[in-house]
């Protein structure tokens, strides 16, 4: 079953005024309210809705975010803080949100415009992956006995997950690597659909289990 076609009219609820295939276009040239789009609005808030939805753990002495199931820190046993992960959306349709630490950017209308259909998933299974990836960078590395890069930024943890446009979803992560040659190679594992490799950044890639998407 094919995908729907994506509707790429955006308007200005003020003004009753809609413009087709205006990329460029964030705010109205009449009144100077941001323009919507109806496919845009569902994303934003599937997204708003799971990230005001989910918290996390946080260890203020040890810098660490865990699951919110956690109430005390595995690694100095102090007590965790509760926090929401949600940030705000901003007045251009953005939205905002924590990670590592930092309020970023997650999702504007160029990330939508990159892929409509999915981006809003993408942006949800970004969060949903995060702890295990941290926990996966760091345990994969230290079985090696190399020191563990710094976690993933959210740019590196979307370009994982970035794949659905191209008809593929990422069912697994399987494993970090400080570099990629034939003697990782899983052409010996036939359970698997397909093993992807990706770059994350210099001497660091990770193996993916991909399935593809029917269209």
């Amino acid at each position: 079953m094919g995908l729907k076609g994506f509707d790429n009219i955006w308007y200005c609820d003020k003004c009753d005024i809609h413009f087709k295939d205006e990329d460029d276009y964030i705010y109205c040239p009449n009144c100077g309210d941001v323009l919507k789009n109806d496919w845009y609005q569902m994303a934003l808030q599937s997204i708003e809705k799971y990230l005001n939805e989910t918290s996390q753990s946080v260890c203020e002495d040890c810098c660490e975010e865990f699951d919110i199931s956690y109430n005390f820190c595995p690694l100095c046993s102090n007590k965790l803080k509760k926090e929401s992960i949600m940030g705000e959306i901003r007045k251009d349709n953005s939205i905002t949100a924590y990670w590592n630490g930092e309020e970023i950017c997650v999702f504007d209308k160029n990330d939508f415009l990159d892929s409509p259909h999915f981006s809003g998933t993408i942006v949800i299974d970004c969060f949903k992956w995060k702890n295990r990836l941290d926990y996966k960078l760091e345990s994969d590395f230290l079985k090696i006995d190399e020191k563990p890069p710094q976690k993933l930024s959210f740019a590196e943890t979307y370009s994982i997950f970035n794949k659905r446009g191209s008809g593929i979803i990422v069912r697994d992560i399987l494993e970090f690597l400080p570099k990629y040659t034939e003697d990782n190679s899983d052409h010996k594992k036939p359970a698997f659909d397909h093993i992807n490799i990706l770059k994350i950044r210099d001497d660091l890639y990770v193996k993916i289990v991909v399935d593809y998407i029917e269209y």
